[in-house]
């Protein structure tokens, strides 16, 4: 059977992923914090987005889905979004999802927490666009960790800023889910009931965070490491941190986890290249509001010309177009491309590609878009405009 038939979109595909892979593993990809009221508020608030169709339009059989950001044209909208401990889902989870990225030409970001080092990604597919860090205490591994990067071939950096504390998400607690991963009976007893996925990762070995590999003392049990990368993040970043970094960094700087319009107004004049617009996908604040509902104002604080980015809750590639719609001018998912990778292991990269870009094109196609910027014209009266 087809990978088509078998998963012909990322619902069915986050459903074989919850069988697949070990709950714990799922829980700590699919969760988010506190009841989940805001992960919900995401699914709910992207389909209140409706958009409206003009069927005699001229243009409406080849619609143009490319996107320029930064000078280069990206053949879709859309990227793939930094993720943590990504091995922890499936082995090798980043250098699959860049090689896909790299293919199908659209952006992605590799997380300083990755579970490959942007070396590793710059040996996968020759050179690694995006590198997402959060800041440490210590500005000599900020510096050195941007060094690497720009070695590697990143040519864009994504500071995150969303995560001023430490979180204590339920479902991580009570599957004793910690940083490193440490695996008791319980656990052990759950990967034993998924053989794909556990031979997949005694192939691979126990994920690690080879980012920061580099900065661990040598002699660190485990104990010891989880207070090292504990105390290493610099959790609040500071608009002074925020221009240092602008300061070392040489290429394109974007600003991830705004919600606020002040905000986005204090990393344009720090010299932002842009800003993300993002609730971390509801695993930060359960009271955050969706990004649909502050796009139009972060628009009106930062004017026409700089880019916002967003995510939260992107499953199809009609809800690319609905974020696009409300006033984004890209959009970076996460949670789809990973549940893509559990479900089929390394071809669910390319597949999950192939989906949201075949999704969203028929989105286009459907309401007679021709082009990605006139999206916002498509937002049905109801649904809520983008300020400005």
């Amino acid at each position: 059977m087809t990978l088509d038939r078998k998963y012909p979109g990322v619902a069915s595909m986050e459903a074989a992923a919850r069988r697949r892979i070990p709950r714990f593993a799922f829980d700590y990809l699919a969760g988010g914090i506190g009841r989940e009221d805001c992960l919900a508020e995401n699914l709910a608030a992207l389909k209140a987005v409706k958009l409206r169709p003009r069927y005699l339009s001229n243009e409406a059989d080849r619609p143009d889905c490319r996107q320029t950001l930064f000078g280069q044209t990206y053949d879709a909208p859309f990227g793939i979004a930094p993720v943590g401990l990504g091995g922890l889902i499936w082995p090798k989870a980043a250098e699959h999802l860049a090689v896909a990225a790299e293919t199908h030409n659209v952006p992605f970001a590799l997380s300083s927490f990755a579970t490959s080092s942007v070396e590793d990604i710059a040996e996968a597919v020759g050179r690694c666009a995006w590198f997402q860090l959060y800041p440490t205490v210590d500005e000599e591994v900020d510096r050195d960790m941007l060094r690497r990067a720009r070695a590697a071939g990143c040519e864009v950096l994504v500071v995150t800023v969303d995560v001023p504390t430490e979180t204590r998400r339920d479902h991580d607690l009570r599957n004793g889910l910690s940083v490193p991963p440490r695996f008791d009976l319980e656990t052990i007893a759950e990967m034993a009931m998924r053989p794909r996925w556990a031979l997949a990762m005694a192939r691979s070995g126990v994920p690690r965070f080879r980012n920061l590999a580099p900065y661990i003392p040598e002699d660190a049990g485990l104990a010891e490491l989880g207070r090292f990368l504990t105390e290493l993040v610099d959790g609040h970043v500071s608009a002074e941190k925020m221009k240092r970094l602008r300061d070392v960094w040489p290429g394109k700087l974007i600003v991830k986890g705004i919600l606020d319009p002040e905000d986005a107004r204090l990393c344009q004049s720090i010299g932002a290249d842009a800003v993300v617009v993002s609730n971390h996908g509801g695993r930060q604040l359960d009271a955050a509001e969706p990004v649909t509902k502050v796009l139009g104002l972060i628009r009106e604080a930062v004017g026409p010309d700089m880019p916002l980015l967003a995510d939260g809750g992107v499953r199809t590639g009609l809800d690319i177009a609905r974020l696009l719609a409300c006033g984004a001018d890209f959009v970076l998912g996460a949670r789809a491309f990973m549940f893509a990778l559990a479900a089929c292991g390394a071809p669910g990269a390319d597949h999950v590609m192939k989906v949201l870009k075949a999704e969203f094109r028929m989105t286009l196609a459907q309401i007679g878009c021709p082009r990605v910027a006139d999206l916002p014209g498509f937002m049905a009266a109801q649904a809520e405009r983008p300020a400005g």
